[in-house]
């Protein structure tokens, strides 16, 4: 080869590896990198009736004699609410206004009032009204936020309240429905 060959041959290689090196130096500017997206879905909550709310716990109701149940009595109404540990729940209940009976087709009513203390809730893990201890009265109308404690998977809501039979009160078996809505407060 010539020199004038060579020299060229030379200049080019100095060229490129120029253009390579700098090349390299804006490649090594730009990055990319992969990142996972995680999330957690909740245990679903899962509300069950451990007891009934039941006037007639310690005997029936009689005409013209109004009968209240207690939040901590026998024949108190015990929902269980199984959800994460430590979680908040918000809930609602849905509460009659009248108690019915259809005896020989004749539609009868009781009035049952539920005041502002006849309702209770607890997580302790004892779902039975007479013996959990520490349970927080609360307005049934208006429950406030409940906290799963740690360690534990239930919160437990105790519901009483006051039924007023009328003097002329047919005689029957009179039920209502009392329904429990629970979800998790969002953070």
């Amino acid at each position: 080869m010539s020199r004038t060959w060579t020299g060229r041959l030379a200049r080019i290689v100095a060229i490129t590896g120029c253009l390579i090196i700098l090349g390299a130096g804006t490649v090594l500017a730009n990055d990319v990198f992969e990142m996972t997206a995680t999330g957690v879905v909740r245990t679903a909550i899962v509300i069950t009736e451990h007891q009934a709310l039941d006037f007639s716990q310690g005997g029936d109701l009689y005409q013209g004699v109004s009968k209240a149940v207690g939040i901590d009595e026998a024949g108190t109404g015990s929902f269980i609410i199984t959800a994460a540990a430590g979680d908040n729940i918000q809930a609602q209940l849905l509460l009659p206004e009248y108690l019915w009976c259809a005896t020989a087709g004749v539609k009868q009513r009781v009035d049952i009032f539920f005041g502002p203390t006849d309702a209770a809730w607890d997580n302790t893990g004892d779902p039975d009204p007479e013996t959990a201890v520490g349970a927080t009265v609360v307005d049934p109308t208006n429950l406030p936020t409940m906290t799963v404690a740690g360690g534990q998977t239930t919160v437990n809501l105790f519901l009483g309240a006051t039924v007023y039979p009328s003097a002329y009160q047919k005689a029957g078996t009179y039920t209502g429905s009392v329904i429990l809505s629970a979800w998790y407060e969002g953070d």
